[in-house]
């Protein structure tokens, strides 16, 4: 089994939390970890209510049915019971011991209308997403964020990240981000296998999981909506244009977009507005929460399909945001996420906001570095001032460079790569 990053930070509050809530797709590896945990560092029962017998009980009497648990026990897939969140406060209520639930869910029960009460001050929340770069590897995790906030200037950014840069060749690079971070099919060999395996996934969430969050009335148009957003991952949300493209109006469309984000299908990225110095865009761009899936209902099977059409910023961008994610779940406190764009065009990918500190980050595909892709940055670092930490340049080459004192290029797998010590023997990638 391949250790998962957020491993640590799990049994951390198990020890300081009586519940711990583990969200995240279905199918991203809850079940696993949280299985492995309570065989290990964390002994306790594990039940889950995707078995018939223990879902028919919870619905029926969930008081009576915390009350029986004993503890400590894991709930797997807690969201087909959403009632038990009110038993299980009153049962921490009685008795506030840390680490006496681990509850897993593949929607973020905390944002469904069917709960009418939170564990707010009870729970830890921890999202789990598909496997990192760094986990393919069997590395531990990478130290991007922390040396992107503690570099005194690129060249020591760039002395932190490579004393030994290895790049992936883009075949490669491609072949992952087509694979995306499931972990079964991000394990399989064959592309055959891959695409008869994303599409089960497809049907499933779309007629197991989305039929028991919501009435939906038209699954056909929500198929088509997954569709056309994968083809548009990466950009920015214009509801008026996708409701004419659709089809649906445009408060249906708000609704699939929640349970889309509620089911952790698809992220959207807020741009940052604080800044008055710049007119800028309020509109947040979509990211399809996985390149593998992106891939898929989009239709490309090689990468010589995502060139053919245009796709290969747009997977690329959704891929390093990804990633972007995957760290940040395991940093506290997380600095936020966002994207800078001004309403003459200039933007800047991501940008990192930590202590009144931010850095920029931009992401390009190709291999050679050109003076012309470092204007955003420029731009955006102008325009910050002081609060201007460091810009960097994700790109396709094997060199990690420094620009300026405040900017730095650097290869994207070297970015991503983590520590070199080895947590699992081998390496997948």
């Amino acid at each position: 089994m391949i250790r998962r990053n957020l491993h640590d930070r799990l049994i951390r509050s198990l020890e300081q939390f009586p519940a711990v809530l583990l969200i995240g797709a279905r199918q991203v590896g809850k079940s696993t970890l949280a299985q492995a945990l309570a065989r290990e560092a964390w002994p306790a029962r594990y039940i889950t209510l995707d078995q018939r017998s223990m879902l028919d009980a919870a619905l029926l009497d969930p008081d009576g049915f915390v009350r029986g648990l004993g503890a400590p026990v894991v709930i797997d897939e807690i969201q087909r019971a959403p009632d038990l969140l009110r038993s299980i406060k009153l049962e921490i209520d009685r008795d506030r011991r840390p680490g006496r639930f681990l509850l897993t869910g593949s929607a973020n029960v905390l944002g469904l209308d069917a709960v009418p009460e939170t564990l707010a001050g009870r729970v830890a929340v921890h999202r789990l997403h598909p496997l990192s770069y760094s986990e393919l590897r069997g590395e531990a995790p990478c130290q991007l964020l922390e040396a992107l906030f503690t570099a005194e200037s690129a060249a020591d950014l760039v002395a932190n990240l490579s004393p030994a840069p290895t790049s992936l060749q883009p075949a490669k690079l491609g072949e992952l981000i087509l694979a995306g971070g499931y972990p079964t099919p991000a394990l399989m060999g064959d592309a055959a296998d891959r695409a008869t395996w994303f599409e089960s996934f497809r049907q499933t969430y779309v007629d197991r999981d989305l039929r028991e969050l919501a009435q939906i009335a038209n699954l056909p148009e929500f198929g088509r909506l997954m569709v056309t957003l994968a083809n548009r991952t990466a950009q920015l949300l214009n509801v008026a244009e996708l409701s004419r493209d659709i089809g649906l109006p445009a408060s249906t469309l708000r609704r699939y977009l929640n349970l889309l984000d509620l089911t952790f299908q698809a992220d959207l990225l807020q741009p940052f507005t604080a800044n008055r110095a710049k007119r800028l865009v309020k509109t947040p761009k979509i990211y399809i929460s996985d390149t593998g899936i992106a891939a898929h209902l989009a239709a490309v099977s090689d990468w010589n399909d995502v060139d053919r059409r245009g796709l290969t910023g747009q997977l690329l961008e959704t891929w390093v945001h990804s990633e972007l994610r995957k760290l940040i779940a395991l940093e506290a406190p997380a600095p936020e996420l966002s994207f800078w764009r001004t309403q003459s065009g200039e933007e800047v990918d991501f940008l990192l906001e930590r202590g009144g500190q931010v850095v920029g980050i931009e992401v390009k595909w190709s291999g050679r570095l050109d003076p012309r892709q470092l204007k955003a940055l420029a731009s955006c670092r102008e325009s910050f001032k002081d609060r201007w930490r460091l810009g960097i340049m994700l790109y396709g080459g094997s060199e990690a460079v420094t620009i300026d004192a405040q900017t730095a290029a650097i290869p994207i797998s070297a970015a991503f790569r983590g520590r070199r010590a080895p947590r699992i023997q081998g390496s997948l990638v």
